[in-house]
């Protein structure tokens, strides 16, 4: 895929994901979903006049991390399929998987920072955006469930193949679980 997710019309990307085109796929999705979902946490936090300016700021700066991971992981997933098909050169597909692991893993804990964000900004928005944060919640939730299962994936492949780059991402993966499951835990 040679556009920017961005830069596709809403009808355009779902028919892409929907398509029998590897890419845009989950991790990416993620991205785009748990976006959304910061955009309606931003969208109550501005209209509240006298809600806290640096949760916006913060809301602000998730959103930077989030918004081009949706590009970075149909990168990242193109790079293992290319290296898959390179005839077997392990290297180059053990570096591609180890950035394809990596991708969703920082996805996922700019979306437990992006949880807590939603946490803090539901008692001080306007009673009628309530829903508004708790809907945009969901979507990083269900977001950082998506973006943890593209990290599983690939995890499994480097564990499988023996990788030395499992061992620490593996760890990585599970203080991100950890963090992810104290968040959704909080909303409940």
């Amino acid at each position: 895929m040679s556009d920017s997710v961005w830069s596709l019309r809403a009808d355009e990307l779902l028919r892409r994901t929907a398509s029998s085109e590897p890419t845009p796929g989950n991790g990416s999705i993620a991205a785009v979903a748990g976006a959304f979902g910061i955009g309606l946490v931003l969208m109550a936090l501005t209209i509240t006049e006298d809600a806290p300016a640096s949760l916006r700021e913060r809301g602000e700066a998730i959103l930077e991390r989030v918004t081009p991971a949706a590009d970075a992981d149909v990168a990242a997933f193109g790079a293992v399929i290319d290296a898959s098909g390179d005839g077997g050169d392990d290297a180059a597909l053990e570096s591609a998987t180890v950035a394809a692991t990596e991708r969703p893993l920082e996805l996922l804990a700019a979306l437990v920072d992006a949880l807590a964000l939603a946490a803090e900004a539901e008692p001080v928005v306007k009673r009628a955006l309530v829903s508004d944060v708790l809907s945009g919640g969901d979507l990083i939730a269900g977001a950082a469930r998506a973006a943890l299962r593209a990290a599983e994936l690939n995890l499994a492949t480097l564990e499988r193949d023996g990788s030395g780059a499992s061992a620490a991402l593996r760890e990585r993966r599970e203080t991100l679980v950890a963090a992810l499951d104290d968040a959704l835990d909080a909303r409940a």
